[in-house]
């Protein structure tokens, strides 16, 4: 698999985040991907379960979501992308920066196959002048 498409889908990935543009992200993902975010977690499995990761995300109409790219390496069909989410939700004046290292495998078709993201407590951060707030992430399951 060319580098250049690995790095297209990754570069992709992160404007369907910046944008809203939750088509966008359904494309890059195969029917029978499984995400695991962050990993150790139970995979969301299949491009529903990707949809429900999104609408977990954008659950607060009012919540920007803005990733600012460290650095993306590609070998063979396999990238790492290494990011900080930015986070806000200003009419609660909320924030969060939470640093993510996300391993992508794609498939054959040039399709997100495997996805793990890679975060933790220390990942996170309050940004100066906002006010903390805490996503459960176990609300993604029960949808």
């Amino acid at each position: 698999m060319k580098p250049e498409l690995v790095r297209h889908v990754l570069e992709s990935y992160l404007r369907a985040w910046g944008s809203g543009d939750k088509e966008l992200l359904l494309s890059l993902f195969a029917s029978d991907c499984e995400w695991s975010d962050p990993v150790g977690t139970p995979p969301f499995k299949g491009l529903a379960g990707v949809g429900r990761f999104w609408d977990f995300a954008h659950q607060d109409r009012g919540r920007q979501l803005t990733p600012k790219l460290h650095r993306i390496v590609v070998c063979a069909n396999e990238g790492i992308l290494h990011f900080t989410m930015q986070v806000r939700i200003p009419a609660h004046g909320q924030g969060l920066d939470l640093e993510i290292i996300d391993r992508f495998v794609l498939n054959e078709a040039g399709q997100i196959r495997t996805a793990q993201a890679y975060w933790d407590a220390a990942s996170a951060a309050v940004p100066a002048g906002l006010k903390p707030f805490a996503p459960n992430i176990e609300e993604a399951y029960e949808q």
